[in-house]
């Protein structure tokens, strides 16, 4: 959790959007981080730790079922904090326009919500290494599918050189909440778009 506020927290393309963080360094948004936890109670999820014990990078698996996309809508609903809520509403409604579940005719979806690497530490494999060993991780557990939500177009690239393809996608200019007379995100150059990636196992 520590890595993610300092990391993922400050530059993921959505929070830095709408400045989710704000000032605070190490970033803090108490929603994100109980957020955060529903996958990490789980007990899936990786790092990538140097010899000297520094984290480099983690990535952040769970198990989903089908019931939990009712689930992801009810914690946008009922967010307090209306950026996160933002965020929340806008993964319900892809949760939902993907529906992998019924698509690939499937109980269980090995489930990647959050990829982070060290800005120190890029360009070296990292990301490609831990989705690996995601990917491999959910084969051990007899998971039948692998799916990412790519809000960056760095973790699209990443994905796609492990097999996963596109199953639905999302410019952000066009995603209009309800109630919203202009589209609530634009994130900086190359993310232009958020997408579903899956793969079967």
């Amino acid at each position: 959790m520590d890595f993610l506020r300092h990391n993922f927290f400050l530059d993921e393309p959505l929070n830095v959007c709408v400045q989710l963080v704000g000032d605070s360094r190490p970033g803090t948004c108490p929603e994100l981080e109980e957020f955060s936890m529903g996958a990490l109670q789980q007990g899936l999820s990786l790092m990538a730790v140097s010899p000297d014990g520094a984290v480099l990078g983690c990535v952040l698996n769970a198990v989903s079922q089908h019931e939990d996309i009712e689930e992801l809508q009810r914690l946008a609903d009922e967010c307090p904090n209306p950026k996160f809520k933002l965020i929340l509403g806008l993964l319900a409604h892809i949760e939902k326009e993907a529906d992998v579940h019924h698509r690939f005719d499937v109980e269980r979806v090995f489930e990647i919500p959050m990829l982070s690497v060290d800005s120190n530490c890029r360009g070296r494999g990292i990301a490609t290494a831990l989705l690996r060993d995601a990917v491999e991780l959910a084969t051990s557990l007899n998971v039948p599918l692998v799916r990412v939500d790519c809000s960056s177009k760095f973790t699209a690239m990443a994905v796609a050189k492990l097999g996963l393809e596109p199953v639905y996608n999302l410019k952000y200019n066009t995603y209009l909440p309800p109630g919203a007379e202009q589209p609530p995100f634009n994130p900086a150059y190359p993310h232009d778009e958020v997408a579903s990636y899956v793969k079967r196992l």
